[in-house]
């Protein structure tokens, strides 16, 4: 139901109150779930961008979870060009809210709009270290709570070819 459906001016007020209340208390719950609460407060920041960033330029996926696909399981398809990265935060069989922002030598900051209310949150998530002593010494190499996943399914694409369209706008 959309909240300017054609229902009378009180009924569809408290529906849309409702469908409010539920979004950013879901919102909360997502970000409870991925353990960063704090980033969440507005202009929270892991640290200052720094001249190059430490994801390399290309497409990334990852989840919560080390298989693609998980049902309740939250994931990331992101872009990253020249320190910018630019995706998707997202659950299979249920909404996704686009992102932009910069990747530090720390965290990727991260600016999510709602996809419902397209209000803004600033969110942060944690570089992980790299256990691989070939790659820059044990540089970050991935997000701290996710898995690395190879393969990008066809509907990862479309989130995120759709978000960089919203994020160009």
């Amino acid at each position: 139901m959309s909240c300017s459906a054609s229902l009378s001016t009180l009924t569809r007020r408290t529906r849309c109150t409702a469908k409010a209340t539920f979004l950013k208390r879901s919102f909360a719950a997502l970000a409870l779930g991925l353990g960063l609460w704090g980033s969440l407060l507005p202009g929270a920041s892991a640290s200052e961008p720094t001249d190059g960033a430490l994801l390399t330029d290309g497409t990334y996926l990852y989840g919560k979870a080390a298989e693609p696909g998980e049902i309740g399981t939250t994931y990331i398809v992101m872009t990253v060009r020249e320190g910018q990265a630019t995706g998707a935060f997202y659950q299979p069989s249920s909404s996704f809210d686009c992102f932009h922002g910069q990747v530090t030598n720390t965290a990727l900051n991260a600016t999510i709009i709602n996809s419902y209310d397209q209000t803004a949150y600033d969110h942060a998530v944690a570089l992980a270290p790299s256990t691989v002593a070939s790659q820059a010494g044990g540089a970050p190499s991935g997000l701290a709570g996710f898995y690395a996943l190879n393969t990008l399914s066809d509907l990862d694409y479309e989130i995120l070819a759709t978000c960089q369209a919203v994020v160009a706008q």
